[in-house]
């Protein structure tokens, strides 16, 4: 059985005859790069649009950041190859899919936007986990859809956060379970520390886990006076202020662990050792091991340490 293969004219098509506001295919979040721009302008678009017509004007299918380009250039006419017959949401959503399928890398965050729209193009779920969710890399799962599907639900801030540090979902879901003050405080807090992924997920869990432990809402940990400081102070070194910041969480994930190596550090400052002197105690505190390791050349400095 032959499948319904579509077809196309080519030809200009003056941009105003185009809905520019239309972004149902718009599937990144990403602003259009510099060298497209250039591209654009020195030898205008290479390879047409693609349009599906409605009434005497058209929607986008593919080609969403060329349009914008030449909006922005005032480029008043462009190639354009044409469906012949007005597409439903749900074709143009897979037709985009399908033609960018094997070229593109989505993040987490743009795949779950796909998702959403293909959920309110009404597909059905079970149609688009068993034929949709592998054309984005991702397992036949009811609960990564569930997880995926929720990311709309963040602010887009946030969204926008997330993609460019290209966090996994597996890191950032436990938003899911947050409310909407928290959310908004983990966003100025990310976007002033930028951390990187491993660091996203460490400081996740640790909020997370002292929030359902002590109580209280990860906001009141986001605002917590100890850590407005780094938080505020513009030019201290990023690794600083993270090493700061991780101090501060650690404190107050650990108390009584954090106190003992408090206690530690206050009683070696105060057996004023040599500098070559060092003692090394288990962080944990599991063992009653303690080393200490001496460094001399001479006699006199073997002595004078001891």
């Amino acid at each position: 059985m032959t499948k319904n293969i579509p077809t196309y004219n080519f030809k200009s098509i003056l941009i105003d005859k185009i809905d520019l506001d239309d972004q149902l295919t718009n599937f990144l979040l990403d602003s259009p790069s510099d060298s497209l721009t250039q591209s654009i302008k020195e030898v205008g678009i290479i390879h047409p649009v693609t349009l599906s017509p409605i009434d005497d004007r058209f929607r986008i299918v593919c080609g969403h950041h060329r349009l914008k380009i030449s909006s922005l250039l005032s480029i008043n006419e462009i190639p354009a190859r044409i469906l012949d017959y007005a597409m439903s949401d749900e074709s143009m959503l897979m037709l985009n899919l399908s033609e960018n399928q094997m070229h593109r890398h989505y993040s987490d965050i743009e795949k779950g936007l796909i998702l959403s729209k293909f959920l309110k193009a009404n597909f059905s779920e079970d149609r688009i986990i068993e034929k949709h969710m592998p054309m984005l890399g991702l397992e036949r799962s009811k609960k990564l859809l569930d997880d995926y599907s929720s990311i709309c639900q963040l602010r887009s801030g946030l969204q926008i956060l997330l993609h460019e540090m290209n966090v996994p979902i597996r890191i950032f879901s436990v938003f899911f379970l947050w409310d909407a003050e928290s959310i908004k405080a983990a966003e100025s807090f990310f976007s002033t520390l930028r951390p990187g992924v491993n660091k996203w997920r460490d400081l996740l869990d640790w909020i997370d886990e002292i929030a359902t432990r002590d109580g209280v809402v990860p906001a009141d940990l986001f605002r917590l006076p100890e850590l407005q400081p780094f938080l505020s102070q513009n030019d201290l070194p990023f690794n600083e202020r993270y090493d700061q910041i991780r101090h501060v969480l650690h404190s107050h994930r650990y108390p009584i662990l954090s106190s003992l190596q408090f206690r530690l550090a206050k009683a070696l400052d105060s057996l004023r050792l040599d500098d070559k002197t060092k003692v090394h105690v288990q962080d944990s505190f599991e063992s009653d091991e303690i080393r200490i390791e001496m460094k001399f050349c001479t006699r006199e400095e073997f002595v004078n340490q001891l």
